[in-house]
C-alpha cells in the first residue's frame, strides 16, 4: 500500500514547478491513499474545514480505478455540518457491473433560499440584523442511495437502476433569528419536512478517453426517477432528466468541454427537494453555484424545470512531479447561461427568455490520475460580487 499525505499542496506545487520536467507515469497499481485537511471557500457556504480521505484501488492497473472509498466530514463558517461516506466501484463487481453508494448526515443550518420561480428578487438589504439569515433557511438530513449501472452490449453505454432514501426536516428560521422569506411564505403552516423514497432508471453514454479530466469523448445520462408514498416517501413526483457532455481536443494540451442539462419535475415536490439536479454518478443542486451557473448564488432560482449550458476551456500547461507523483496545472476559463420554470415546459413558453449568465476562470492542481484542488472565480450581471469557490474536482 502507497500512502501518500498531501499537507499545503498549492504551495509546495508553486516550489516545485520551476525545477521540474514534464513527466508522463503509467496508471499506479494497489492501493492510493489520499489524505488532507478538507480546507475550502466557497461563497456561498463560507470557509470549509474537516477532513477528507480518498482510498484508491487500481488493481493492476486499472483505469480509471476498481473502487474508490471515500469519507467526509465537513463543517463551514455558514452552517453547514456533513459527514458522508461515499463508495464507487467501476471495476470491482464481474459482468461489467458498476456499483456507487453514499450514506451520510447532511445539516445545513442555513442554505439559501430566494423564492420560486425564475425572477425571484434579490435585495440585500433585507439581511441586516435582526433578520440577518433572511435569504436562508435550516435543512437536515439522513440520505442513503446506492445504484447499479451495467454494460449494454458492445456499445458504449450502461443501463442504470438506483434507489434512495431520505428523512428530511427544515427549519424556517435558522438559528431562531429574526423572520425570514421561507417564513413569510410559509404564511403560518409548519416548515416542511418529510420522506424521500425512490427508485430510478436509466441509460448512460460514455466514450470518454477517462473519466476524470477527459480529453476527448462525450458523456451523457438520460434518467427518470420515481419519489413514491408506496415506497415509504410523504410525497408523490416523477423527476425527467437529459444530460449531455461533450469535450473536443483543439491541441495536445487545450480541451473545449460542453455540458447541456435540461431537467423537469412533475407532482408534488417539496421545496426540500426542488433544488435536486440527479445525475447518473453524484446528486447536485442547481440554479447557482459552483455546480451550475458560477457567479450566481447558490440556488438562487428555483422551478420544477431547470435547463443550463457550461462551456469551460481547458488548457493543461505544465506537467511535473510533486511528491514523487505525475501532477500537472490547467487553467480554465468558462461560460454558463440556463433558467428554471415555475411549472411545466409549457408555462415557460408562456414567460420571456430571462436567461441567467456566468462568468469567470479558474485553476487545477492534479496530482495523480484522479486528484485535482480545484479554484475558480466567477461573476454574474445578478450578483454584485465575485464568487469564489474552492475545492476539488471538476464541475463536469
Amino acid at each position: 500500500m502507497r500512502v501518500k499525505g498531501i499537507v499545503a499542496v498549492s504551495a509546495l506545487a508553486l516550489a516545485e514547478i520551476a525545477q521540474s520536467q514534464q513527466v508522463e507515469k503509467p496508471l499506479p497499481k494497489g492501493w492510493e491513499l489520499v489524505g488532507l485537511p478538507a480546507l475550502n471557500f466557497d461563497s456561498d457556504e463560507g470557509f470549509g474545514y474537516g477532513a477528507l480521505l480518498e482510498a484508491y484501488n487500481y488493481g493492476n492497473g486499472v483505469q480509471p480505478y476498481r473502487y474508490t472509498i471515500q469519507p467526509t466530514l465537513f463543517l463551514t463558517t455558514k452552517g453547514r455540518r456533513d459527514f458522508v461516506i461515499f463508495f464507487d466501484a467501476p471495476k470491482l463487481l464481474p459482468g461489467d457491473w458498476r456499483l456507487d453508494a453514499l450514506v451520510g448526515r447532511e445539516q445545513h443550518l442555513a442554505t439559501p433560499y430566494y423564492g420560486v420561480g425564475n425572477n425571484t428578487v434579490f435585495d440585500e438589504t433585507l439581511e441586516v440584523e435582526p433578520d440577518a439569515y433572511y435569504y436562508r433557511y435550516g435543512k437536515t438530513q439522513l440520505r442513503v442511495v446506492a445504484n447499479l449501472q451495467h454494460k449494454l452490449g458492445r456499445f458504449p453505454a450502461r443501463g442504470l437502476f438506483g434507489v434512495g432514501f431520505a428523512d428530511v426536516k427544515t427549519d424556517a428560521t435558522p438559528f431562531d433569528s429574526g423572520t425570514t422569506l421561507l417564513l413569510q411564505d410559509l404564511a403560518g403552516s409548519p416548515a416542511p419536512r418529510g420522506k424521500i423514497a425512490y427508485v430510478r432508471a436509466g441509460l448512460v453514454w460514455d466514450t470518454r478517453n477517462r473519466e476524470i479530466a477527459p480529453r476527448s469523448g462525450s458523456y451523457g445520462d438520460l434518467l427518470v426517477q420515481r419519489v413514491d408514498r408506496a415506497f415509504g416517501a410523504s410525497h408523490t413526483y416523477t423527476r425527467y432528466t437529459a444530460i449531455g457532455r461533450k469535450y473536443l481536443p483543439l491541441t495536445s494540451s487545450v480541451v473545449l468541454a460542453h455540458r447541456a442539462l435540461v431537467q423537469q419535475t412533475d407532482g408534488d415536490v417539496q421545496l426540500y427537494d426542488l433544488a435536486t439536479i440527479q445525475t447518473s454518478f453524484k446528486q447536485q443542486e442547481g440554479l447557482g453555484g459552483s455546480n451550475s451557473i458560477r457567479g450566481l448564488q447558490k440556488n438562487r432560482f428555483l422551478g420544477k424545470g431547470i435547463a443550463f449550458l457550461n462551456t469551460d476551456l481547458r488548457w493543461r500547461f505544465a506537467e511535473f512531479e510533486l511528491l514523487r507523483k505525475p501532477a500537472y496545472l490547467t487553467w480554465s476559463g468558462f461560460f454558463d447561461v440556463g433558467r428554471v420554470w415555475s411549472k411545466t415546459l409549457s408555462s415557460w413558453e408562456l414567460e420571456s427568455i430571462g436567461l441567467h449568465t456566468g462568468y469567470g476562470t479558474g485553476m487545477r492542481l492534479g496530482l495523480g490520475p484522479s486528484f485535482a484542488v480545484a479554484f475558480d472565480l466567477a461573476r454574474s450581471p445578478e450578483s454584485k460580487s465575485t464568487q469564489i469557490y474552492i475545492g476539488l474536482g471538476y464541475p463536469f
